[in-house]
């Protein structure tokens, strides 16, 4: 279960580790629907993805910070100091061939079908492993870049991630 929610809190920001050039930014709100609750579970908070590292950053409800570094995962102790976190490694490519839409990296890990909303897939795990946490993503892309996504647990819960890019935004 802890891996699980590693893996959902994953996306962006602490300088010492976005040493390389970033290739996408923006906020994210992620929705957490555990059955039984009929509200889900709300945060928000920013990420940066770089071509060596993820940075993921949850704002609120409780601040915490997420890190990815050269193949690595960590997180953000009480005095800022990063703290690696065993046992997520297997994840990390994942994570960042869904935020950069990598669909020859996604075919390795998924079979991909396209959904019946447009610019949507269906994502089913290959690996054994993935399988055990979720049943299937479906992966939601809009103007090149991953708008949503909705992780489907096994066990029946489920998380949907939405993301912006107020920086491209702005920028057109």
């Amino acid at each position: 279960m802890r891996l699980s929610v590693l893996l959902l809190s994953v996306l962006v920001f602490f300088p010492v580790f976005a040493s390389s050039a970033v290739t996408e930014q923006g906020t994210f709100s992620q929705e957490k629907h555990f059955k039984g609750f009929s509200k889900p579970f709300i945060s928000t908070g920013s990420f940066e993805l770089a071509e060596d590292g993820l940075t993921w950053q949850v704002e609120s409800p409780v601040k915490s910070t997420l890190l990815i570094k050269q193949g690595q995962v960590y997180t953000l102790n009480a005095q800022d100091e990063p703290q690696l976190q065993k046992g997520a490694e297997p994840y990390v490519n994942l994570l960042q061939a869904i935020l950069k839409h990598d669909e020859v990296a996604l075919a390795e890990q998924f079979t991909m079908t396209e959904h019946a909303e447009p610019g949507c897939q269906t994502l089913l795990p290959k690996d054994d492993l993935l399988k055990q946490l979720f049943s299937q993503f479906e992966l939601c892309v809009a103007a090149e870049q991953v708008s949503r996504v909705r992780l489907q647990e096994a066990n029946g819960n489920f998380t949907v991630l939405r993301f912006a890019y107020p920086h491209k935004e702005q920028k057109q």
